[in-house]
């Protein structure tokens, strides 16, 4: 198994307001986890510098006139560094920003899947983590927003389709937020199966659960809108009852991973500032990775590229960085220092959710391909239960039989 690390220093100069949750120590970090483990030097893991996306690949998914002005805003934060002698971050939207290096930045980090699908399909490697940033998935065609700049993922499943002539591509985002400019990319292209497991309702306000698509792609859009509160007991039978066979139907060729870690039960109490929020531990996005690399692995000969969305607290994203990797080389053990999730009063009725998602997602009934054919014969016999041999009355003698009638006399 051969993994590659797309990452390039570049991201740390994407600077940002102080105090900002999406700064360059998510990347220190979650590099000097993989030092510290030393599994830069890890045999299967090559280290792959990534490349630019050119304009015209940007264009795929943004307009022109926006991926201009985020390199205008670039140039004047630069002309404003050179004049005042500090580092100055400008406002691109309402919590979004840019500064001297950002365009230089963002240009590779949508370049970085890229780099890594050209490394795939070359037979160079086998699967990627792309430790980037700025994120993208919130990111539409003619707008930046939610930190994200371009829209890295929606730009790579573009460069498959296009480049590539795949034909199916599928994309996987479990972060906390739901990744709007990603879904309207795809809205009505029934070649990208769209799936997101997300807090709701929460930032940015889309992903209902009604959101399937339209036109040809009416289905190819799954949203799994869960409360505050949602934990491993109700993401890992989703994954595997709801996820596992909507991929299975669509059989895709590719799978990306929007990997952001915000749905750590840690994070509520640092960026989201919402109680309870989502209860995932780093042992639980393992399980929900390992669900995703075997769908890789028997349905797209093992292409899956995962690339870094959001997670702000510096040790859940390298731990979740670092976890990843090690499962990508096919490791399974978690870098997990946080642990379980506490407990909560309340529980999702889970056998009610999946029942009704699976409704939904017209999967009832739904049997993946490479499932064992049930054994018909034991089924019946364990339907049927167990034979009850009936036992005959005892024969009446003829003394019983005159006693019986002397005593109704």
């Amino acid at each position: 198994m051969t993994t590659a690390l797309v990452y390039d220093p570049i991201f740390l100069e994407h600077l940002v307001p102080q105090g900002h949750p999406e700064r360059p120590q998510r990347m220190e970090m979650s590099i000097g986890y993989l030092k510290a483990l030393n599994w830069l030097e890890r045999p299967g893991l090559v280290q792959l510098a990534p490349r630019a996306a050119s304009i015209d690949e940007l264009t795929t998914v943004h307009e022109r006139e926006y991926i201009r002005e985020v390199e205008e805003l670039s140039q004047q934060a630069a002309e404003a560094d050179a004049s005042t002698g500090t580092a100055n971050s400008l406002q691109l939207g309402t919590d979004t920003f840019v500064s001297a290096k950002t365009y230089e930045a963002a240009l590779k980090a949508a370049g970085a899947p890229l780099t890594a699908l050209d490394a795939i399909m070359k037979g160079e490697i086998n699967n990627a983590y792309c430790l980037v940033r700025p994120p993208g998935h919130h990111a539409v065609a003619e707008a930046g927003f939610g930190f994200c700049i371009f829209n890295n993922v929606a730009v790579a499943a573009r460069y498959a389709l296009d480049h590539y002539g795949l034909e199916r591509v599928m994309i996987v985002d479990y972060d906390v937020h739901h990744g709007n400019g990603t879904q309207e990319t795809f809205y009505a292209d029934p070649r990208v199966l769209y799936f997101s497991a997300h807090q709701f309702p929460f930032f940015p306000g889309t992903g209902e659960t009604e959101e399937l698509g339209e036109g040809a792609a009416h289905g190819t859009n799954i949203n799994i809108a869960l409360p505050a509160g949602s934990g491993y007991e109700i993401y890992e039978p989703i994954f595997r009852q709801v996820l596992a066979p909507a991929a299975d139907r669509f059989n895709p060729q590719l799978i990306l991973v929007s990997a952001g870690f915000d749905a750590h039960w840690k994070e509520a109490e640092g960026h989201t500032g919402v109680q309870p929020g989502m209860r995932l531990s780093t042992a639980g996005f393992a399980k929900l990775n390992e669900i995703i690399i075997k769908l890789a692995d028997t349905l797209c000969e093992g292409r899956l590229i995962m690339v870094q969305e959001g997670g702000y607290d510096l040790d859940v994203v390298a731990s979740g960085v670092a976890t990843s990797i090690n499962q990508l080389l096919g490791g399974v053990e978690a870098v997990d220092n946080y642990g379980q999730a506490p407990d909560i009063d309340y529980q999702l009725n889970t056998d009610v959710v999946i029942s009704e998602l699976r409704r939904i997602h017209q999967l009832t009934g739904y049997r993946m391909r490479n499932q064992a054919k049930p054994d018909r014969e034991k089924l019946l016999r364990e339907m049927k239960g167990p034979v009850i041999t009936k036992t005959s009355a005892p024969e009446t003698t003829h003394a019983d039989s005159d006693t019986c009638c002397q005593d109704k006399e």
